[in-house]
């Protein structure tokens, strides 16, 4: 456990009592750095770290926008240990508010099962799970839907039965969210939250945002859940509030369209849907619709492609996963 005043996130150095910034090094432009903004809020006792970072998909700025919203708030003299805040995990996707990196076309948040110093992302990859593994106790990798898709309020934790795995559940339920996605998808094994847990130390995503306009409620909501990890860790005062009855959902498929068009939804986010279900519709420049997309099995639907959103063949349109109990 890293104690309040004993550690540095590149610039940032902890102070007792005080919110700290500073930058983080992830690569380097033929000019010179590129670098992520930090915040760290310290509380003026030694506790435990949360490692808290936002828009390792360029566009997702709802974690680092609830994060400010908290800080704002916090009283440092009731709180013990520290938070740190990684305000664009991919800097270079960030500024380009794009999804992936644009010098490698890279998703970064598929890269730290292996982290390695080849590419541009992989470097970056690495150097951010060493840092975080380096000063944190528990990690949130916060997630808002980015520019094309809508995403309900859910959390996920890497379900694998390990004392972190466990503790991840415990804070995924501190998040406050009703949906709680257990995962053992293969195609989120090089994710930050899974690679952490893998490694021994508890981490999460929380998704909250509506496809591009983060509202005022969106911010709200990844303010309280940060908040609500934060107290289940000890480091606010007060208990966390799991939400009354959580839906547990597991294996998740993706579902891509054939057809290009104008994407026009047929459910709501966070709905579950049964099995045949048509969940959108893409509708050609001449007002046909041309495509049907139906849900593969009975399913939480914890994605959509943004209402209206006009897109090419072989988008990720809806992301379906099984419903396990709740």
């Amino acid at each position: 456990m890293a104690t309040a005043s004993s550690f540095k996130v590149g610039t940032a150095r902890a102070r007792p009592g005080a919110w700290s910034t500073g930058t983080l090094t992830l690569g380097h432009y033929p000019d010179g750095p590129i670098t992520t903004p930090v915040n760290i809020l310290c509380g003026t006792r030694p506790g435990p770290v949360l490692w808290v970072q936002s828009a390792i998909h360029g566009a997702e700025c709802g974690g680092a926008l609830g994060l400010l919203r908290l800080f704002k708030r916090i009283d440092v003299r009731r709180m013990k240990g520290a938070i740190v805040g990684v305000m664009a995990a991919n800097p270079t996707a960030f500024r380009v508010l794009g999804r992936n990196t644009p010098y490698d076309g890279e998703n970064m948040n598929r890269l730290f099962e292996k982290p390695s110093r080849t590419g541009h992302s992989r470097q970056a990859a690495a150097t951010l799970i060493e840092t975080a593994m380096g000063v944190a106790d528990a990690a949130m990798d916060m997630h808002s839907g980015g520019q094309d898709t809508v995403v309900p309020f859910y959390s996920i934790y890497w379900e694998d039965g390990s004392p972190a795995s466990k503790r991840g559940a415990e804070l995924a339920r501190a998040t406050g969210t009703k949906a709680i996605w257990n995962s053992t998808d293969a195609w989120l094994g090089g994710a930050m939250y899974t690679a952490m847990t893998k490694r021994g130390k508890p981490a999460i995503i929380v998704e909250c945002g509506s496809g591009g306009d983060l509202n005022d409620r969106d911010v709200g909501l990844h303010m309280g859940a940060i908040a609500g990890v934060a107290k289940a860790m000890g480091i606010l005062p007060g208990r966390p509030k799991p939400a009354s009855r959580i839906l547990h959902v597991g294996t998740c498929d993706l579902l891509y369209n054939q057809r290009g068009g104008y994407f026009l939804p047929a459910v709501e986010v966070g709905a579950v849907v049964r099995k045949g279900q048509v969940i959108g519709r893409l509708m050609d420049p001449h007002g046909r619709i041309v495509e049907e997309l139906a849900s593969p099995k009975r399913s939480y639907i914890a994605a959509l492609v943004r209402e209206h959103r006009a897109i090419h063949s072989g988008t990720m349109c809806a992301e379906c996963c099984d419903v396990l109990r709740g």
